[in-house]
């Protein structure tokens, strides 16, 4: 699946400009799966009312910019807490759509990777969140720079 610039919608929550801050940046991805459209949110906190709290299959992300190592961005994609084939399914849909879902937001959010140029090299990490072991890790994404068209 690939993403389509023009299927996405941006909302900026003030403080956060796209032109910074990068410490405390957080995104929420989520669609609509009548229209194919991406609705991201950037602000310092996640906008929990864009989720749906029956699906739960938003894409949740934010900065890390620990001391004495370079800044790297974390996702969350919650695969819950079913049996292990709902598991299984959830996490097989969730890493099918991940790569267009981190090219909407990597896009949505250009204008901060145009600011701060060092940012491209940040590696991405996704955790997929269950309680079932075989799908509940973190898996290495690349960097964004692989993400930028």
């Amino acid at each position: 699946m690939e993403f389509t610039p023009d299927k996405l919608e941006i909302t900026l929550i003030d403080p956060v400009t796209e032109n910074g801050p990068v410490e405390g940046r957080k995104y929420t991805l989520t669609h609509s799966d009548e229209t194919g459209m991406l609705f991201l949110d950037i602000g310092n906190v996640y906008n929990y009312s864009a989720i749906d709290q029956d699906l739960r299959d938003e894409v949740l992300g934010r900065w890390l910019l620990p001391d004495n190592a370079p800044p790297m961005l974390i996702f969350y994609a919650y695969v819950g807490c079913e049996d292990f084939e709902s598991a299984a399914k959830r996490y097989k849909i969730f890493k099918s759509h991940m790569e267009m879902a981190l090219a909407a937001i990597i896009y949505g959010d250009s204008v901060l990777f145009d600011n701060f140029p060092e940012l491209v090299n940040a590696p991405i990490y996704v955790k997929f969140d269950s309680t079932v072991p075989n799908f509940n890790n973190y898996e290495f994404y690349g960097n964004v720079e692989y993400f930028i068209s």
